[in-house]
């Protein structure tokens, strides 16, 4: 279970560092907002980032894939000869994996025709984002929300809700890691005022993003947790309740970007001693005990550290959302405790069926079970 969650956890961070870099390329980033050098150093950067992102979710699906294997099989790794492709070619993990490998085939073939600086073909980027995309998908054909079938609202919703995610979190990083040391200091005040004009526009998105974000996580939620005993009865509404007090911590430093930092920019004569215009980002001066910075530069290494931090909160999220994939939902445990006392009024043979069929059905979806029953494809 520990080694299924830091696969998972690790397929996300490298998943969400690919969507969000190739988004903030193809929506933030325009050449008119930065020099020529800057954006070749830009673009130099972010495919470093593409390619160890798409190295990253390839070798987590492997682990992943050997893995489930092991567990359907019930062997040892030298059963894998014989074990992988039937379950290539009979579940429907394997169709799923073999998908999202074709997939990442593919964003590596467009990665390559941008290798050479600007791309030779200007929609290779929008390609790969939409490839991206879809990759995403197979991660929710694999979860939780493919209890109720493929083409399913669930499904949906969770396709978005990770979408979303991965907009926000992978803009974060890219923000922060990326663009920030692709700027070149030309002159006093316009490094600054770059990074100004492209975090505004990030900021816009990136609240739409958390807008969406929340909406399908509670609509999630909802559908896997059914009603409020669980959340604090289960391990998964334990693990719930940890990730919502990560999205928190996220959102309040997704509040001191917006509100305190952005105010204070841009860094010209015109901000001079000017404090944040609206009460959270008098809030947030307040509880950093400081003045408005009137040093564009200093206010400019502050903010980055604090997208930084707001990146680690997102990358915590993920940790608890790889941690949910491996418990059985809390509707699934509580079904199966209401069937319980019902159990005890049928015959022994009855009652000893009902016990012996019951937990594998419900936690059909959870990587141990599903791997032992492997859903037909």
């Amino acid at each position: 279970m520990l080694l299924q969650t830091l696969l998972r956890w690790l397929a996300l961070v490298g998943l969400t560092t690919l969507v969000g870099g190739l988004a903030f390329r193809c929506l933030i980033v325009r050449p008119s907002l930065l020099s020529r050098l800057e954006i070749e150093s830009f673009e130099g950067r972010l495919r470093r980032v593409e390619a160890g992102s798409i190295v990253l979710v390839v070798l987590t699906s492997v682990g992943d894939l050997v893995l489930r294997t092991m567990i359907m099989s019930e062997g040892t790794l030298g059963d894998l000869g014989t074990a992988l492709p039937a379950v290539l070619r009979q579940t429907h993990f394997g169709a799923v994996w073999i998908a999202r490998i074709s997939l990442l085939g593919l964003l590596a073939g467009a990665w390559l025709l941008r290798r050479g600086g600007a791309p030779r073909f200007p929609w290779s980027a929008w390609a790969s984002l939409v490839g991206a995309t879809l990759v995403a998908l197979t991660m929710s054909l694999t979860g939780h929300a493919a209890d109720w079938g493929d083409l399913t609202v669930p499904v949906l919703v969770d396709w978005f809700h990770l979408q979303v995610i991965s907009i926000w979190a992978g803009g974060l990083f890219t923000l922060g890691f990326v663009l920030r040391p692709s700027l070149l200091p030309l002159g006093k005040g316009e490094m600054p005022q770059r990074l100004d004009s492209i975090a505004r526009r990030f900021s816009r998105m990136a609240a739409c993003c958390a807008t969406v974000f929340l909406a399908t996580g509670l609509y999630n939620s909802w559908v896997q947790v059914a009603s409020l005993p669980p959340l604090v009865t289960t391990a998964y509404g334990w693990t719930l309740l940890a990730k919502l007090a990560l999205v928190g911590v996220a959102l309040i430093l997704a509040g001191l970007n917006r509100y305190y930092f952005l105010p204070l920019r841009p860094f010209g004569s015109a901000a001079q001693g000017r404090p944040p215009v609206n009460w959270l980002g008098r809030v947030a001066a307040m509880l950093l005990q400081r003045k408005a910075d009137t040093d564009g530069e200093r206010v400019s290494q502050q903010f980055v550290q604090s997208v930084r931090f707001e990146w680690l909160a997102a990358v915590g999220v993920l940790a608890a959302t790889a941690l949910l994939t491996q418990f059985p939902p809390a509707r699934h445990i509580r079904r199966h405790q209401h069937r319980q006392p019902h159990a005890v009024h049928r015959s022994t043979g009855g009652a000893e069926r009902s016990e012996a069929q019951t937990p594998a059905k419900h936690e059909r979806h959870h990587p141990s079970a599903e791997a032992s029953e492997g859903r037909p494809g």
